[in-house]
């Protein structure tokens, strides 16, 4: 029995002491366990799915293969990026076929066809703008380049046409920009343009003022002798809507200025406006344009009479125009651009044109000198002193006259201030349509001449009777 107890004590303190010592020895174990597991997980044959590469990119869809998300997660910032533009490559070095589903096929295909048809509609229509001139044509598109079917014909036939697209855009409003001239007895001789903008005003903007326009000094002298002997047209180089309201400062009565254009008016042409005088519907012969601007009158350079652009400082350089251009409408020229192209220099036309009246008139003076000598009978006559004065030079008398129809012209209008305002007023109604300008209704210079007397005889009937009325009641009330 005490063996026994020995025994099973014994046994119990083998049990307790494994007990004691089991703790330490299982992390060895647990470590050892899992090293052979993982080994074990490494020696296994990996599982391989059914769906493989080739039937994912024939069902559309399009997989990359599983070490490639691998190698780029484990790719670090300083390792070389492979080019966008080079084509994919599988472990063996090959080049992958790019996938493409029926989507990208339909798309590449209809994109090619887009190509193909807009290269072919390009190339048509370069060959059809590049054709021979028809006969339905415009003359003006005729005269830039000849038939032919050299490059440099061929280019120049298609520009023209491409260019004719947006002449609309490009032309002014109407091909006539003035009516007909009225009939001779009432009409100027020659058309004088005159420019806006720096030629007759000058404008500028200041901190303290804003915007001020000055006028140029001897400005009104120089619009009333030449209206005279000149149909006056303002050609502004502004749009209306800023240009109007100075232009009516100018002649408030419209005494002297007969027609105002604005930028609206003008030609479009190699990214300048240009002044067309062929769309003024008068003879270019007769025609003269002061401008400072030589893009203004890049068309008709022949009828250009330029100026320096003024400044707004005090000058008389339009002043000195008013010889000359008196010379110009006094000749009855039936052309004055030869007159014009004489001077080699147009902006010193003032100055040689005083050298060159001196010089005549000199001439002039030694020639009656040298007849009033050689009258001898008249001397012996004794009638010599009776034809001894001397003869003034024509331009001189010419000079004098203009200045007496100028202060008989300046006289009528203050007289007559009122009564020109209320007729300006009545009779700035339009006489006819835009119905009958599209339709060609309009009436004959003659016509309108009359319907214009017409008006006339109806404002002085009526401007008399209500003069009249104020008589009579001013009377009244001094009573």
């Amino acid at each position: 029995m005490i063996r026994n107890l020995g025994r099973s004590l014994g046994s119990t303190a083998s049990v307790a002491l494994r007990k004691n010592l089991a703790p330490k020895r299982a992390p060895l174990r647990s470590f050892s366990g899992g090293k052979f597991l993982l080994n074990s997980k490494k020696d296994e044959p990996k599982a391989k799915s059914i769906l493989t590469e080739d039937l994912l990119a024939r069902a559309g869809v399009d997989v990359e293969a599983p070490n490639n998300g691998e190698k780029t997660q484990r790719k670090t910032a300083d390792e070389p990026l492979e080019n966008e533009g080079e084509p994919a490559k599988d472990s063996s070095g090959r080049r992958k076929r790019r996938r493409q589903t029926s989507t990208d096929i339909k798309r590449e295909r209809y994109a090619n066809w887009f190509y193909i048809g807009s290269f072919a509609a390009l190339a048509g229509g370069a060959a059809y703008l590049a054709r021979d001139w028809e006969d339905s044509e415009a003359e003006e598109l005729k005269r830039e380049a000849d038939n032919g079917y050299t490059p440099e014909l061929m280019y120049k036939r298609s520009k023209a046409r491409f260019n004719s697209l947006f002449s609309y855009f490009q032309e002014p409003p109407f091909p006539d920009l003035l009516p007909p001239p009225p009939p001779p007895p009432y009409q100027r001789p020659l058309t004088l343009v005159l420019s806006l903008e720096d030629v007759l005003v000058h404008s500028e903007w200041t901190k303290e003022h804003g915007w001020r326009t000055a006028k140029r000094p001897g400005l009104d002298y120089f619009l009333g002798y030449l209206s005279q002997y000149y149909e006056i047209v303002l050609f502004s180089s502004n749009y209306m809507m800023y240009s109007e309201k100075v232009a009516e400062k100018l002649d408030p009565i419209h005494a002297f200025i007969t027609y105002n254009l604005y930028k609206e008016h003008c030609l479009y042409k190699d990214g300048v406006h240009i002044k067309d005088l062929s769309k003024l519907n008068r003879d270019l012969g007769k025609v003269v344009i002061v401008d400072c601007d030589p893009n203004s009158y890049k068309l008709q350079p022949e009828n250009a009479l330029p100026l320096k652009p003024w400044d707004g400082k005090a000058d008389d350089n339009l002043l000195k125009l008013i010889p000359f251009l008196e010379y110009l409408a006094t000749q009855q020229m039936d052309d004055v651009r030869p007159v014009l192209n004489s001077y080699s220099d147009k902006y010193q036309v003032p100055q040689e044109f005083e050298r060159r009246v001196a010089v005549l008139k000199e001439k002039f003076y030694k020639d009656q000198e040298v007849k009033a000598s050689s009258n001898w009978a008249l001397k012996a006559l004794g009638v010599g002193a009776v034809g001894s004065s001397k003869a003034k030079f024509p331009l001189d008398l010419l000079r004098e006259e203009g200045e007496k129809n100028y202060v008989r012209f300046m006289q009528l209008i203050e007289e007559e201030k009122e009564k020109i305002k209320l007729q300006q007023e009545q009779m700035g109604g339009q006489t006819f349509t835009l119905k009958d300008y599209v339709e060609g209704n309009l009436p004959s210079p003659e016509e309108q001449m009359q319907l214009q007397m017409e008006k006339q005889k109806e404002f002085e009937s009526q401007y008399e009777q209500n003069k009249v009325a104020a008589q009579a009641s001013a009377s009244q009330s001094q009573k």
